[in-house]
This record gives C-alpha cells, sequence and structure tokens, in this order.
C-alpha cells in the first residue's frame, strides 16, 4: 500500500467524537472493514488508533466528554489540517477572522494540535507534526476505509474561500454540479476536497465540513450500513464524469459519505 506525503495545508487525519466508541467502532468495523489499537490518555479513558484491513493509518476514535454531550453537541467528525507550525497558523487564522476553540497544545510527542472555527462557523483542526519523516504511514485515498474528500457546506462560499486562501494558501476552481456551483479545493494541483453553499432547506444548519470515504462500491456499503443499524440520509448517486456517492448516519448519529470515484477504478 502506498504512503502518502503531507502537505502543508492539506488534510492529514481525522478523528470520531462519539458517546459510545465501543459500538461506533463494532459498526464502522463492519463498514470498513477498520481495525483498532487503543492507547491510553492521560485523564483517563483510550484514544482508539483506526487503520484499514491493510494496516495503514486512518485517524482516531474517542468518547465524547460529558460537558461536551450536555452542551448539546452532536457525534461528529473532526478533520484536521497539516501546518508546519500551529501557534503561529493560530495567529494567523485569529487576525483572519477565526475563533479558536483549542489553544495550540501538545498531544503527547507526537505533535501539536489546535481547534478553530472559520469565519462562517465550521469547525476545523491545525496538527503540527513532530515526526522529521515526510512520509507517514497513513493510507492511499484509494484505499476502501480511508476519507478521500472534505466537504464545507457553508452559508459564505466566497468569505470561506477567502479565509483559507490567506491561511493555507489554497487554490480553486468552480464547476457546476447539477446547476449548483461546486468549489474545488487544490493544495499544489492536487484536488482535497469542496466548498458549496448549504441548501435553502439546511438554512439553519450550521456550516460544517462533511467527510467521503472510499468505497469499493456504494451500494453494497449501503446494504451494510442498514444492516448495522445505520441511516441513508441520502440515496446513492452519480456524479456524472466523478463517481457515485451517498450520505449516511451512523447509529450514533455521525455524518459520513461513502464514495467511490470512477478516476481510482
Amino acid at each position: 500500500m502506498s504512503q502518502q506525503k503531507l502537505t502543508a495545508g492539506s488534510f492529514c487525519w481525522i478523528d470520531f467524537a462519539t458517546p459510545d466508541p465501543d459500538k461506533a467502532k463494532a459498526f464502522y468495523q463492519k463498514i470498513f472493514k477498520w481495525k483498532y489499537h487503543d492507547t491510553p490518555m492521560p485523564n483517563g479513558g483510550n484514544y482508539t488508533i483506526i487503520s484499514t484491513a491493510d494496516g495503514d493509518g486512518v485517524g482516531g476514535l474517542f468518547q465524547m466528554p460529558d460537558e461536551m454531550i450536555k452542551a448539546g453537541v452532536p457525534p461528529h467528525i473532526n478533520n484536521y489540517l497539516a501546518v508546519v507550525n500551529a501557534d503561529e497558523f493560530v495567529e494567523k487564522a485569529k487576525e483572519l477572522g477565526a475563533a479558536v476553540k483549542m489553544e495550540p497544545c501538545d498531544v503527547f510527542d507526537y505533535g501539536r494540535m489546535a481547534i478553530l472555527t472559520d469565519p462562517t462557523g465550521a469547525a476545523f483542526s491545525l496538527w503540527q507534526s513532530k515526526s522529521n519523516d515526510d512520509e507517514c504511514t497513513m493510507a492511499s485515498r484509494e484505499t476502501h476505509g480511508m476519507y478521500c474528500w472534505q466537504e464545507l457546506m457553508t452559508a459564505d462560499v466566497d468569505q470561506a474561500a477567502k479565509f483559507y486562501q490567506q491561511l493555507f494558501g489554497w487554490n480553486y476552481t468552480t464547476m457546476e454540479v447539477e446547476n449548483v456551483d461546486y468549489t474545488v479545493i487544490k493544495v499544489q494541483d492536487c484536488e482535497i476536497g469542496g466548498m458549496m453553499m448549504l441548501p435553502s432547506d439546511m438554512k439553519h444548519t450550521p456550516s460544517h465540513w462533511n467527510t467521503y470515504f472510499t468505497v469499493t462500491n456504494v451500494d453494497e456499503t449501503i446494504k451494510a450500513i442498514r444492516n448495522n443499524g445505520g441511516y441513508v440520509i441520502m440515496e446513492p448517486q452519480d456524479i456524472p464524469e466523478t463517481g457515485r456517492f451517498a450520505m449516511c448516519r451512523a447509529p450514533d448519529h455521525t455524518i459520513f459519505c461513502p464514495f467511490h470515484p470512477i478516476s481510482w477504478e
């Protein structure tokens, strides 16, 4: 399995915040064939490292703290963006209108992280690796069960695009998908995600990032999701010359999107 090279400004890690880690792990194992390794955390509990069936990295999973649950925060996926210096990027992000939800802090000897919301209200995380190795053991995006695309649903695409361009140097191209403008995000000519306006029937939904996962067959994955307690929000549909996807909800109500791209067949 090929390894991914982490580039500053690219998505480098995800983790799941869930109220029931054991049930979440059982569900995703049946959907994505994931493997798990639990690492004790200083404040109690475990942080679960997720890997593909071949043993390459995907991300992590942890139990949501009680205060997060009491505050009404739903189960969700955190998306991390690689940076050279987390502290400097947090200061820059604040100058550009971001709000800091968690100041930069060290994660053991692995790296340094921070959590912010962009000017439109969407949450994202920064990750500064302390490793001197340019190559990581993350799975390639073509692998079944690996995240492959992050998509910002926002109330203001222009504001969000300007913010991330100034923060990370992202470039964009715009295409039309079913009469809707879709902004494709590029890092060094590599397409890593997209942005689009929240539809009118979601006008009360906060801006947020959706995470897509590569699957070998979307329809078979949907069957497995239904058979294991998940719910299909959007039935499988084709994106012309791109691939096939669906939007689903795990039993703990985490939203995720299985996706099979034509270009990786």
